[in-house]
């Protein structure tokens, strides 16, 4: 790579212009600006599948959902290349506004950029590529609101809390051999690809604890106070950690809140502690979901109080596929761009989800100065966040296919 970059060897090879990564990083910024919740990602569904079809691809909306699959006419999908499109609250406005702090606008835009960049290609390799792939614009891949998605479930919109998980029920990866993601990752190099090799199962944990009200003044000794039953639980938490196998990866993170409008001179007859129990090993989860649970019900007994326990299945833990892995690295090495293998990361997807039932792999973007779920996530080089990585995806493709077929 005698002093060429990724963006020269790539104008070469296929024309790719100054003006193709200027309207990138332009579709970026859009995307950027329609953060929205889960399974209401309304705009950017509406722009997206927009700009899929200016390429000339066909749209296949889901029923009762925002999303699509988006693929050629007469093409035979055996790949699914997917992105997620929802974002989080953003934290202290009360507003009800949402930011991309994760970077799922970066996702929708590389996927649409490596469909863009093999649909504008001259070489038969795209053209072969495009035949087997099917790109797909998912919901809901964040774990939380889910008040809300019960609401749609009990409606008959969904069946499941997330999007890959409802896409999994509804058979829509029935047909394809293997499935290709990305995510924001937060390296310090200022350009690379990644693969994560595993990350984190989850299941969510809800706690009720029921005391009784008194005057906290004048009869505190007529009550039992659930905040102190939660705040006991809180503290069996933290002498529990000592109990995990770190090669399990555990991470618990409970959060003690009580309801709206409680006074200070009431002893408080109700709390709640809501945590994840996160892990690589599907049984370390279990174990530890019952420790929490033997746990709780200890320290809720102890003070007098009552407790009630919600277990809902979270994500399954994520692997990566060697083979898809090993490619991966072979192509962003020859494009001279620096390739990080991370052996595990603690956060969860629903990827994993779908990496159970088929070979995948997740690309690592760069371009973003790693504050995840913080009102202060930025992208901090454009090129890098929309640009590098849709010409990393379009090239990867191209090579995947070859390999699948």
């Amino acid at each position: 790579m005698t002093g060429k970059n990724w963006f020269d060897i790539e104008t070469e090879k296929s024309g790719f212009s100054e003006d193709t990564a200027a309207d990138l990083i332009k579709t970026g910024i859009e995307l950027w600006n329609r953060a929205e919740p889960g399974f209401r990602e309304n705009a950017t569904h509406k722009y997206l599948a927009g700009l899929f079809k200016d390429l000339g691809f066909n749209i296949e909306t889901f029923k009762g959902m925002p999303g699509f699959v988006a693929a050629i006419p007469g093409a035979v999908p055996e790949i699914a290349v997917m992105a997620d499109m929802d974002a989080l609250p953003l934290p202290g406005d009360e507003s009800g506004a949402y930011i991309h702090s994760c970077g799922h606008h970066m996702q929708t835009t590389n996927i649409y950029g490596a469909a863009r960049l093999l649909s504008e290609s001259n070489s038969e390799s795209a053209a072969q590529a495009l035949k087997a792939l099917a790109f797909i614009a998912v919901p809901a891949e964040e774990y939380i609101d889910l008040e809300n998605r019960e609401v749609l479930r009990e409606a008959g919109k969904i069946r499941h809390l997330s999007g890959k998980q409802e896409l999994l029920a509804r058979g829509i990866f029935k047909g394809y051999k293997k499935v290709v993601s990305t995510h924001a990752a937060g390296f310090t190099e200022p350009e690379f690809i990644s693969s994560v090799l595993g990350m984190g199962g989850f299941e969510v944990l809800r706690f009720v604890f029921r005391g009784k009200a008194a005057h906290a003044g004048a009869q505190p000794h007529k009550g039992i106070n659930a905040q102190n039953a939660a705040s006991l639980f809180l503290q069996a938490c933290a002498f529990l950690r000592e109990s995990f196998n770190e090669s399990d990866h555990i991470r618990i993170h409970p959060l003690l809140t009580l309801p709206q409008g409680i006074s200070v001179n009431i002893i408080p007859d109700t709390a709640f502690v809501e945590t994840y129990v996160r892990g690589s090993n599907p049984e370390a989860i279990k174990g530890t979901v019952t420790k929490l649970k033997n746990a709780a019900t200890g320290c809720a007994r102890s003070i007098g109080a009552e407790i009630e326990i919600e277990d809902i299945p979270g994500y399954a833990p994520f692997k990566a596929d060697p083979g898809m892995h090993t490619l991966l690295r072979m192509v962003v090495q020859e494009m001279g761009i620096p390739f990080i293998e991370e052996q595990y990361a603690s956060p969860s997807s629903d990827m994993g989800d779908v990496s159970q039932a088929l070979p995948s792999i997740m690309l690592g973007l760069p371009g973003v100065n790693g504050l995840f779920h913080n009102p202060g996530f930025l992208v901090t080089d454009e090129k890098a966040a929309y640009v590098l990585p849709s010409v990393v995806l379009a090239r990867y493709l191209e090579e995947l296919i070859k390999q699948t077929s």
